[in-house]
């Protein structure tokens, strides 16, 4: 009964991935339409569409007062992200240039974005104040990436209006496949951590992260050899929109609370770890390596063995 569980958490994740992409679509085309810089495209407007599984899974996470799996998710995702979702890509085209010149400060940027939740965690515990104050970080962040939009020289495609309804459409219609594919991946996950005496957080950290980080992974490799900068603007845009956005509404609708600290610490230390070595590879060269996405990899090949020794 439990690989039923598994292969339903797959093909939820499929349709996860699908709807998603239907969103980056619509998403890219409103982009252009109102000529909004690639980088802050992919920051904000694709790191927000391919977070929308994580986004779906902790909003009925905590209906269900089960947000401690969606707390797994989203740092489970953010190290994927960091690590094997920027690796293959950059394996993939042997490098990725860093162009933009403001991309070095948004990973600085990023990075206190994401230390914000863990330090809110301090007392054992995302309340909903914390997670208002999250909401906040996260427009005040974006507004301030926005503003920076006279530092790209970028071009844009032209979009016809006619298409404007159709990509609207698309948009809704892959919300209501997230909603519906999120429910069910919430159910299977509460019944595979009871029969198999897991903790939620290790399902949210593992198998609900691999699959929720597919549209990023996707979305990655379709920008790795035209569009580098979309990459990284993807990858820091869902990691803050993750660590602010996302789990702030979590904790609004149901508080986090950690009764076992040690349970999250070595998904924290792994994290934190993993985006100090992605600032120092931004500033070795003006580009991210073959050799420096091995290592990504290998950081969550790591992890991967240590969480489950561990387990």
């Amino acid at each position: 009964m439990i690989w039923l569980y598994i292969l339903i958490i797959i093909g939820c994740c499929v349709v996860l991935f699908r709807s998603s992409m239907w969103m980056v679509k619509s998403l890219n085309f409103l982009a252009n339409y109102y000529q909004v810089p690639e980088f802050a495209m992919a920051f904000v407007l694709a790191g927000l569409a391919t977070s929308l599984p994580e986004l779906t899974v902790g909003i009925l996470s905590g209906l269900n007062k089960v947000s401690i799996l969606s707390f797994g998710n989203i740092l489970g995702a953010n190290f994927a992200d960091i690590t094997l979702v920027l690796g293959l890509p950059i394996l993939l085209i042997k490098g990725v240039k860093i162009e933009t010149k403001f991309i070095k400060s948004d990973i600085i940027y990023t990075f206190l974005v994401l230390i914000c939740p863990l330090t809110l965690l301090l007392d054992g515990r995302i309340s909903r104040l914390d997670g208002v104050a999250l909401i906040i970080i996260y427009i005040l962040y974006v507004i301030f990436l926005f503003q920076r939009k006279s530092e790209s020289s970028e071009t844009f495609v032209k979009k016809s209006k006619k298409d404007l309804w159709k990509n609207i459409f698309l948009f809704i219609l892959g919300i209501i496949f997230l909603l519906i594919s999120a429910k069910i991946i919430v159910w299977a996950s509460q019944l595979i951590a009871q029969q198999l005496n897991v903790r939620l957080f290790i399902i949210g950290a593992f198998l609900l992260a691999l699959g929720t980080t597919m549209p990023e992974l996707s979305f990655n490799l379709k920008a790795a050899k035209n569009h580098p900068d979309m990459i990284l603007g993807n990858i820091l845009g869902s990691v803050a929109v993750n660590s602010s956005l996302i789990l702030g509404i979590v904790a609004v609708i149901s508080p986090i609370v950690i009764l076992n600290i040690q349970m999250v610490l070595t998904t924290v230390i792994f994290l934190l770890g993993a985006f100090i070595f992605l600032g120092l590879f931004s500033r070795t060269q003006k580009q991210l390596s073959w050799r420096e996405g091995l290592v990504l990899i290998f950081i969550y090949i790591g992890f991967l063995i240590t969480t489950l020794i561990k387990q």
